[in-house]
């Protein structure tokens, strides 16, 4: 082939008329499949939710989620729900990597989710005998489950390309999860924290799109909720980088009014705050929490 015909051909791939019969084919493939029962619009991985996955079509390859919340709300605890729901529930394998805590500690949480064992007690050895039962029988389902996960002492965003390509390609994981933007080390320093902040959102970004592989990462907010009085976060709470806002699809802002009122009539509740998703409406879903099993569920299982 020539070199002018190399670059007519180049030049041509990216013509919209050959691309509209790739667009088509792909909405005929979504109206064709076969629909869960949690919802008429499910695409993706579902995230154990119902209503999120209505809202959202669970977690879609190519799209970078942000949970983001105060200290204390949960964010953590709904990360890991979405990877054992995926991993356990669904067989999909699925990478964890956690910045802010030991492996022990994830996989702690894991088994008090799924065994509705109280945390406290399997930190501190004082489970009782049916306690005992059930996390002997959640013990190999846990085991068994395509769950890898990662807590390195310090990672920098190339060596979690690195890693995440290999585990896909190699081991066929499907959904990734990041807890802990900010704990990413950059691969340039910069005098401004927002701007490294920003570069590691924006590589978290690209590498979903480039493996095809919807990734689900979790992000601090600053003060600004506490300062209101119905301490709901807004999107420019984001703490250190407005570049999350930009980069991310689906941001969901993680809110629990008992966190700040014990006395509140929304005791147990928390909402899930869609406060930007690229390709559909914002919303709130409301979600009960079980924080001493840690994990959240639907309102329909309290």
């Amino acid at each position: 082939m020539s070199n002018n015909e190399r670059t007519s051909q180049a030049a041509s791939e990216g013509l919209i008329r050959d691309l509209i019969d790739e667009v088509l084919g792909d909405v005929e493939a979504v109206g064709s499949q076969e629909k869960p029962q949690q919802s008429n619009s499910l695409r993706g991985i579902s995230t154990g939710f119902r209503d999120l996955d209505s809202a959202t079509g669970g977690h879609i390859g190519g799209r970078l989620t942000v949970i983001a919340s105060r200290p204390g709300m949960g964010r953590t605890t709904l990360l890991t729900d979405f990877c054992r729901h995926a991993a356990i529930k669904l067989q999909v394998p699925t990478a964890a990597y956690t910045l802010e805590e030991s492996r022990a500690h994830f996989i702690t949480r894991i088994k008090s989710s799924e065994g509705r064992l109280p945390r406290q007690h399997l930190h501190a050895g004082t489970m009782r005998e049916e306690e005992w039962t059930r996390l002997a029988r959640v013990t190999p389902v846990i085991a068994a489950a395509p769950l890898w996960i990662k807590s390195p002492a310090s990672l920098t965003m190339r060596q979690l390309e690195s890693e995440v390509t290999e585990l896909v390609q190699e081991h066929g994981v499907r959904l990734v999860a990041v807890d802990g933007i900010q704990d990413i080390r950059p691969e340039k320093r910069s005098d401004l924290r927002e701007r490294e902040v920003g570069d590691i959102v924006r590589d978290l970004k690209a590498l979903a799109r480039a493996l095809n592989v919807p990734i689900v990462a979790t992000s601090h907010l600053n003060r600004g909720p506490e300062q209101r009085w119905d301490k709901k976060p807004r999107l420019d709470d984001l703490r250190e980088s407005g570049a999350i806002t930009f980069a991310a699809d689906v941001l969901i802002m993680l809110h629990r009014e008992d966190a700040y009122d014990l006395e509140s009539p929304r005791a147990g509740e928390a909402d899930l705050i869609l406060a930007k998703h690229r390709n559909g409406p914002t919303a709130t879903v409301t979600v009960a929490h079980q924080l001493h099993y840690g994990r959240f569920v639907d309102m329909a299982q309290t």
